[in-house]
Order: structure tokens, then C-alpha cells, then sequence
């Protein structure tokens, strides 16, 4: 054995073991390009609904105004459209305002809205230039920088600033000689590039700051993650310790049990053993009392019963009734001492069976003839029914010869006078499966089916008899258990039958069912397999034979199965 020590979890943990606390990344490096560009152009939108407000706000007031000094202090004979041009440019500044405090600040069409403000602005600008017959270049100039400022979407900036230098230059050519429009178009062009540049600058500002926005706030909510998984591991640390001291001592206590367990084990198996030892002492004893019984018994008895029937025959009146008292009854105690061997082999297991090829109707003629004289006697008429002329299986002859002893025997005693019994045999092609359905009357026995297609032969002994109650039906294979008990029964026998039936059908890989009601009679069917190799001749008429009173009398102690010691 090694003297390597087991390591165990008592001992202390190993020297450097760590225990540090894993939490959750934070990521360190920035990468913008992972953020949601939905969430980076509905942040833009917001800024755009933000720098409208106060736009169209400015715009409103100034046209406003632009109205009343025209109105006043300007006697140009135009005057009055410019006045009217910029009531109607303000109302229009003013309506869009109104509509911007009903919209959502990320609003999707809030990029057209601020190039809808740009072109009230656009209308007002070419309106007026063609109405005061001269190049309004600051207001163009205005126009196109402010562009830059509040249009914050690529393709609605360069839409707008397109169209805005397309109808100017267009209208202007229209209206002034290409001389004049040098200058002012030289200015207007460097106002685009101005307003594209703040254009540019003002939405990559925007959109860095958003992004940077974006990104701390994934970053706090991994930290807040981060520390939340802390403190869950923690309190799953202290939860598992807890754990973990809680199971030493389960442990500690399971090992004490097992301790106790395993010394009151060895007591156990000390006294198994011990009566192990006492079981095959008795056995040894009861096997050796058997054979005494069987060879100090049985030997005197068959004397008692030879002399009895000597006597019997050779003496008359009182005499030969005594004589045939005393043979009646050294039968029926021979019939029991069989009866206790014989179950007594079949329950240690000491019976071999010397399963042959052997035909049922065969069988059941010759126990007809068998007890025909019991039949007679009893006024119970004996017949036999076979669906077919021939059903051979694989069966102990000795053990068969038993079983229908039994069965017959048994309904025979249970039968009034003028009553019968019928022994049938024939083939099934499906045998019943539930003892209890068969009971219950769910399912039939069918011994009719066509001997190719058949898969078992079918034995059925019924009667007329007195029957057996729902409760003994449940108990009636049990050794020594009869539905009469004690000295006042009407039927005399051990109990044994049927205990021994049914172990010998099983022996035989049968199966046996049970139908029967108190004064209606009894039905006791038994299935075999068949033997193919033995082939079956084709069914005949069912045919029913009485049994010959007129046979020799068969005497009526049960014979030995073949193949039992």
C-alpha cells in the first residue's frame, strides 16, 4: 500500500491557490466605428430639431420686422409686395416652428423639415430679387451659409445648396446681363464653399460627440455590469462558503453514519451468513425427511392399500365396508403425500421436464378413459370436443398427464349429479394477454382459428359445477388454500392441485386462465406453444365423443410425473 497522502476535503487549500474575484472586461479602446449609426443620425436629428426652434423663432421676428420698415420708412413703389412677401415668409417660419414643438426631437423627416425652412428662405430670396430688379447678395450669402448650419443630413445639404445656386444663377440670367453677375457670383460660390465647410465641420463635430456619447455611456453601463457581477460573486463566494462548511459537516456526520452503517453491516452479513448456514441445514433436514417420509410412509401404505383391496375382494357385509373404508382412505393419504412431494420438488427447483412431441387430443382421450369411471360414478357426464384431429406441442407427458388429472379430477368432484364436463381442444391464432380481462369476460379464448395460421394450442376443461367466488379466484393457486375450510367442508382434498398445475404449466412455458362464477360452473384454459416442426393436418368438423362407461376401471391415485425424481 502507498503512503502517498489522499489529498481530502478536510485539508487546508494548497499553498498560491488563488482566489481572486474574476470580473467582466471594461474595454479600454475606443472603437467608434462599432456604434449604431441609427443611434449617431437620430442624435443629429435632435440637434437639427434643437437648432430650428430658435431659427424659425429668429426668422418669424426678422421678416416680421422687415415687413413694418417697409411699410414705413420705405416709399419705393414696390414696397408694398416686399412688405406682403415678408408677412407671408413669416407666417410660413412661424407655422413650421408650431410644427416642430409637436414633433419628437429624433424625428425621421426632421432633416427635410430644416430644407423646407431653407426653402421658405430660398422663395422669399429669388421673389425678391425679381421683384426689386437687383442681386439681394447678402441674403443669398446668409442663405447659403446658414444652409451649412442647420442642414445637418449630406444629401439634403448638397440637394439644397444645388438648387439654390441652379435657380439663382438661372433667374439672374434671366434678368441681368452676364457682366453684372460676375462679382455676385463669385461671392455667392465662395459662401457655398464657406457654408460646406461649416457644413462638414458642424456634422462631424456632431456626430464625433455622439458617438464619444455613445461609447462612455456602453462603457458605464459595462462597468455598472462589471460591478454588479462583483458583488453577485460576492455574495456567490459567501453563499458557496457557507456551502462548503455546511457540506464538511454533512460530510463529517455522512462518514460517522458510515461508520455505524458499515460495522452494523458486517453484523448483518455475520448473521446472513449464520443463517445461510441454518437455511441449508434445514433444507438438508426437510430433503432427507421428505425421503424418509416418502420411503417409511409410502411403504407401509401401499401394503395397507394392497391388503385393503384384498380384503375388499375377499370379504362381504360389514367387513367389506370396513375394508373398502380403510382403502378409500389409504388412497387419499397417498394422494397427499404425493402431492406434498411433488410440490415440495417443484419449489426447490429439482424437477426436469423431458419435453417431447405429444398430441393433445391424444392426451385427452386417454384421460377420459381415465376417468370415466370417476364420472360414472359421480353422474357427471364426461366428453370430449377437438376442433382438430391432431395439436401437437413440445410436453412433458408425465407433467401433462398431471395437470389434466388435476383439472379434470377437480371438476368432476365440483360437479353435481347430472351435470358435465368437456375437455375441448383446438387452435389460436391470438391468445389472450390479461388473466384479469379474461376473468372480466373483456376477452374470449378462440379455439377455432385454422391450424396453419395457429400459434398455440388451446387445452379448455369446463364444468357445470358449483363454481369458485371472485375472492378465492384471487388466492385459488396458493398451496393448501381452499374456498371450504376446516372440518365442516363439503369436498375433501389437500389444496394442492391447483398450486401444482400452475407450476407445472409454467414449467412448460404455458400460460393458464381462469373463468368462473359462484354457481355457474368453472373454465380452466391452458395455451402451449405449438411445435413446427410437427406438422398439423387441416381442421375437422367439431367432433364430440361420450366417454365409455363400459371401459376398465383406472384406479384413482395420481401417477408420477415422468421426469421427477
Amino acid at each position: 500500500m502507498s503512503d502517498a497522502h489522499e489529498p481530502s476535503v478536510w485539508d487546508d487549500p494548497p499553498a498560491g491557490a488563488d482566489f481572486t474575484i474574476r470580473l467582466p472586461e471594461v474595454p479600454r479602446q475606443v472603437d467608434l466605428d462599432a456604434v449604431d449609426p441609427e443611434s449617431v443620425d437620430a442624435a443629429l436629428r435632435a440637434v437639427v430639431h434643437d437648432s430650428l426652434l430658435p431659427v424659425t423663432t429668429g426668422l418669424s421676428v426678422l421678416f416680421m420686422l422687415n415687413m413694418v420698415l417697409h411699410l414705413i420708412f420705405v416709399s419705393m413703389p414696390y414696397a408694398a409686395y416686399i412688405s406682403f412677401l415678408a408677412a407671408a415668409t413669416a407666417v410660413g417660419a412661424l407655422l413650421l416652428r408650431l410644427y416642430l414643438r409637436t414633433v419628437a426631437p429624433d424625428y425621421r423627416g426632421m432633416h427635410a423639415v430644416s430644407g423646407l425652412v431653407g426653402g421658405v428662405v430660398l422663395v422669399h430670396t429669388i421673389l425678391t430679387q425679381i421683384i426689386t430688379g437687383s442681386v439681394p447678395l447678402t441674403q443669398v450669402t446668409l442663405l447659403v451659409v446658414g444652409a451649412g448650419v442647420i442642414i445637418m443630413s449630406r444629401r439634403w445639404f448638397a440637394g439644397f445648396l444645388g438648387l439654390t445656386l441652379f435657380v439663382w444663377l438661372i433667374t439672374s440670367v434671366i434678368s441681368f446681363p452676364l457682366t453684372e453677375l460676375v462679382i455676385p457670383a463669385i461671392n455667392i460660390g465662395a459662401a457655398g464653399a464657406f457654408s460646406t465647410m461649416i457644413h462638414v465641420i458642424r456634422r462631424r463635430t456632431n456626430v464625433r460627440a455622439e458617438q464619444l456619447r455613445l461609447v462612455s455611456e456602453s462603457q458605464k453601463q459595462a462597468l455598472r455590469e462589471a460591478l454588479e457581477a462583483e458583488e453577485r460573486q460576492r455574495e456567490s463566494l459567501a453563499r458557496s462558503e457557507r456551502t462548503l462548511r455546511e457540506t464538511m459537516e454533512d460530510l463529517q456526520s455522512a462518514k460517522s453514519t458510515l461508520e455505524r452503517r458499515e460495522e452494523e453491516l458486517s453484523h448483518t452479513v455475520s448473521a446472513l451468513t449464520d443463517a445461510k448456514k441454518e437455511a441449508e441445514e434445514s433444507s438438508r433436514i426437510k430433503s432427507a425427511m421428505l425421503a424418509n417420509m416418502s420411503h417409511e410412509v409410502r411403504t407401509p401404505l401401499t401394503a395397507i392399500i394392497g391388503f385393503s383391496e384384498v380384503l375388499e375382494e375377499e370379504t362381504d357385509g360389514q367387513s367389506e365396508h370396513f375394508a373398502s373404508l380403510i382403502l378409500k382412505s389409504s388412497r387419499r393419504l397417498m394422494e397427499t403425500l404425493d402431492s406434498v412431494l411433488k410440490l415440495s420438488r417443484l419449489e426447490a427447483g429439482k424437477v426436469q421436464l423431458d419435453q417431447k412431441p405429444l398430441d393433445l387430443v391424444e392426451e385427452a382421450r386417454a384421460m377420459v378413459l381415465e376417468q370415466s369411471n370417476r364420472a360414472d360414478a359421480a353422474g357427471v357426464q364426461l366428453e370430449i370436443e377437438a376442433f382438430s384431429d391432431r395439436c401437437t406441442c413440445m410436453l412433458d407427458h408425465g407433467a401433462l398427464q398431471r395437470i389434466l388429472r388435476n383439472l379434470v379430477g377437480n371438476a368432476i368432484k365440483f360437479t353435481d349429479e347430472g351435470g358435465g364436463v368437456t375437455i375441448r381442444i383446438g387452435h389460436s391464432a391470438h391468445p389472450p394477454t390479461d388473466p384479469d380481462a379474461v376473468r372480466s369476460g373483456a376477452q374470449v379464448h378462440v379455439l377455432d382459428d385454422p391450424p396453419e395460421r395457429a400459434s398455440h394450442a388451446v387445452l379448455q376443461v369446463t364444468d357445470n359445477g358449483i363454481g369458485m367466488s371472485e375472492s378465492f379466484q384471487e388466492k385459488m393457486f396458493e398451496a393448501f388454500h381452499q374456498e371450504s375450510q376446516g372440518l365442516s367442508r363439503s369436498h375433501e382434498g389437500s389444496g394442492l392441485g391447483l398450486s401444482i398445475t400452475q407450476r407445472l404449466v409454467q414449467l412448460m412455458k404455458g400460460d393458464i386462465y381462469v373463468r368462473s362464477e359462484k354457481g355457474d360452473g368453472t373454465t380452466f384454459t391452458l395455451y402451449f406453444a405449438l411445435d413446427a416442426r410437427v406438422s398439423r393436418r387441416s381442421p375437422t368438423a367439431n367432433g364430440t365423443s361420450q366417454a365409455d362407461s363400459a371401459t376398465d376401471e383406472v384406479p384413482e391415485t395420481e401417477g408420477e410425473v415422468e421426469s421427477i425424481a
